[in-house]
């Protein structure tokens, strides 16, 4: 492999269905244009390797990021350094997102098919497929580079230490919840290698109000399901509660570095200009 081959530098977007990724993906496309591309297999549920990712990448030497719905840890290896993008979004205020982009958005109606209770008991009839069930630790808990066959149930708790690694492996960990400021840690993450990325806030695929507050959103949902059914949510998402909370304490500590880090370098040009 040639010296500028090994130099090469990829951003690699694991677009977990709705935790903002075509947001990013924008954000992406429009700051690099025809070096940033999607990619996914036709077959419906499929999933990506790191090993066939490393390949797809290798065969389209010009691309500087990747957007892969179907993407699986672990990372991609191979001749090029890569900067994982990841963002994280607390299970039960995914849901109504969920609901209205399956039941209306996805549908082209003016209104949802069915209602959220309605959504949610039919989601839960399926065993093993779920969006709204312990999703998020499902698809980054992989650990074969070269297999992406499930080796547990979603509700098996050995699954989470894996998607807590993968979360802790990456140089940053983004928020939905807290988008602003996660796009400031993935600006500071992507700086030295890819300078000419703009990294600029845009609201894409929104389906749900950004206006109330995250504890506001799951109040109103528990009031509009009922209490049982919302335990039952609580219950099936017990392992991604746990791993938003993980991401969570690691988002609040690089942020604050981040912040430390700024904190100082005003205080030293202050310094100089006095």
């Amino acid at each position: 492999m040639s010296q500028t081959a090994a130099a090469r530098s990829v951003i690699v977007h694991y677009h977990l269905f709705k935790n903002a990724g075509t947001s990013v993906e924008r954000l992406l496309r429009q700051s690099l244009g025809d070096a940033w591309a999607s990619w996914d297999k036709p077959e419906s549920g499929a999933k990506i390797s790191g090993q066939e990712l490393q390949q797809w990448l290798e065969d389209n030497p010009k691309i500087r990021a990747v957007s892969s719905h179907q993407l699986v840890p672990p990372v991609p290896r191979g001749g090029f350094h890569v900067t994982p993008v990841v963002f994280v979004r607390e299970p039960l205020s995914r849901v109504r997102s969920a609901w209205l982009f399956e039941w209306q958005k996805q549908k082209g109606l003016s209104e949802p098919k069915g209602s959220l209770t309605d959504y949610i008991e039919e989601k839960f009839k399926q065993k093993n497929t779920s969006v709204i069930a312990n999703f998020q630790v499902s698809r980054l808990s992989n650990l074969q580079y070269d297999n992406v066959k499930q080796r547990l149930h979603r509700y098996n708790h050995e699954l989470l230490p894996a998607a807590c690694g993968f979360i802790e492996s990456l140089p940053f960990v983004g928020l939905v919840d807290r988008f602003s400021d996660s796009l400031r840690l993935m600006a500071d993450c992507t700086r030295k290698r890819f300078p000419d990325l703009v990294v600029q806030e845009h609201r894409e695929n929104v389906t749900d109000d950004s206006s109330s507050t995250l504890e506001q959103r799951i109040e109103l949902l528990r009031k509009e399901i009922g209490n049982d059914l919302f335990d039952e949510l609580c219950v099936r998402n017990r392992l991604d509660l746990q791993l938003y909370s993980y991401a969570s304490g690691r988002f609040s500590s690089a942020l604050e570095r981040l912040d430390d880090r700024a904190g100082r370098t005003q205080s030293r040009r202050l310094t100089l200009v006095r």
